[in-house]
């Protein structure tokens, strides 16, 4: 899914350094066992290399100015939350080397209404690309429609972590979310969404559909509500094709899920009884 050509050296450089300790789906593969306690905050400016780095993770090599993406969920900080490292008492908030450690990033896009950006429009274009490539007739019409349909919005579910994050910190992130969500509808703002479109990362362990992983295990049960599915195999974007799982290999997939948007509180529910279970 690709990393934008337009970013500056320095903003490379910076990228590289951070991937030293993780592999090409940004997972965790250095030496160290970390320990923490983490919680949920708003988008700030010394996030923008942090979320970057998780964005990139799921949209691999796809033709999206990660930056500009970045700022977006940045400058909507009133909707979303990062993860971020609990500080311990005496460390000042503000200081660079603590302030740029996201772990994670949850929030809602209006790809309705932010059409007009430029990165937005790269993932209307990629989500019509990979449905023509990889959906079934009925789900290719649904994805036309509801991209060009401007009196129906549609919400681009954004939920990415690193790997050793477990999924029950996905509870209170989508709590404030949702949230969130209804206090901005109160204020008249576009976040009542008609549709929502989410990415979830997932991998195979054999040619058996059924054998399917999730990187974000509370994501599994939404296909069971969705309205339309496709998964596109990303083998070729992602550097390390296989990884090693109880004596098999996964490979990488991405599975597009769309729903009504209407679904949204249930989502959360589903995913928290998911968790709960668990």
């Amino acid at each position: 899914m690709l990393e934008n050509d337009s970013e500056s050296e320095e903003e490379q450089e910076v990228d590289s350094d951070r991937d030293s300790d993780v592999d090409s789906d940004g997972n965790y593969v250095g030496d160290k066992e970390l320990q923490a306690d983490f919680e949920g905050r708003n988008p700030e400016d010394c996030d923008y290399h942090g979320i970057k780095q998780l964005l990139r993770q799921l949209f691999l090599k796809s033709n999206v100015d990660l930056g500009a993406l970045a700022q977006i969920i940045i400058s909507q900080n009133y909707v979303g939350s990062v993860v971020k490292q609990c500080l311990d008492d005496g460390i000042d908030d503000d200081d660079d080397d603590v302030g740029d450690g996201v772990f994670g990033v949850t929030t809602v896009i209006n790809i309705t209404k932010k059409k007009e950006e430029q990165c937005v429009k790269q993932i209307r274009n990629l989500l019509t690309t990979l449905a023509d490539d990889n959906a079934d007739e009925k789900t290719k019409t649904l994805v036309k429609k509801i991209l060009s349909d401007e009196s129906s919005q549609v919400g681009l579910v954004i939920n990415e972590r690193i790997l050793n994050i477990p999924a029950g910190i996905s509870v209170p992130l989508f709590s404030s979310l949702q949230s969130e969500v209804e206090k901005a509808i109160k204020r008249n703002m576009p976040y009542t969404f008609q549709y929502l479109v989410w990415i979830c990362k997932t991998y195979k362990t054999s040619e058996d559909d059924s054998d399917i992983l999730f990187a974000n295990q509370e994501e599994k049960p939404l296909l069971d509500v969705a309205l339309a599915t496709f998964e596109v195999d990303v083998t070729e974007q992602a550097e390390l094709s296989q990884w090693d799982f109880d004596g098999g290999a996964m490979t990488p997939y991405r599975k597009v899920l769309i729903f009504d948007g209407s679904k949204f509180n249930e989502l959360i529910r589903i995913m928290k009884e998911e968790v709960e279970s668990g």
